[in-house]
């Protein structure tokens, strides 16, 4: 009982030290993939569903569930230990872009896309997509 009770503290103070960093874009201490693999799968779903609750304050329209993108992170962090520094916020924004599911009313998803991307990885994720159909 005391190990859950104090699990969720943490893990609340790391979803909203996550929220607080990904939204100013603060060059606070940023919440790494090695920080997301230390997290049980219950505090990673809660982190995905807070940066999308977040999101969807500033406009932000979202269609994919958390646990798409939780279990997109997972792979990624797991099967790439060369990105255990990359920031989780970074990271899963990329995600839901490369996905052309970062809705914002007025802004047209493939110029967010190719300016988010750059166009080398714009180029590549427009294939991907093809090749998925």
């Amino acid at each position: 009982m005391k190990r859950s009770i104090a699990l969720a503290i943490i893990a609340l103070g790391v979803i909203v030290s996550f929220n607080a960093s990904a939204a100013t874009g603060s060059a606070e201490k940023k919440f790494t993939g090695e920080d997301w693999l230390r997290l049980s799968k219950r505090e990673r779903l809660a982190l995905v569903t807070s940066f999308i609750d977040n999101g969807k304050k500033k406009g932000v329209t979202v269609k994919k569930s958390p646990v798409f993108y939780a279990q997109r992170l997972d792979t990624f962090y797991e099967g790439n230990s060369n990105f255990g520094k990359e920031d989780v916020g970074k990271t899963l924004k990329t995600f839901m872009i490369m996905e052309y599911d970062w809705s914002v009313r007025g802004v047209d998803k493939d110029t967010l896309a190719r300016d988010w991307l750059g166009e080398d990885l714009y180029k590549k994720n427009k294939e991907r997509l093809k090749a998925r159909k």
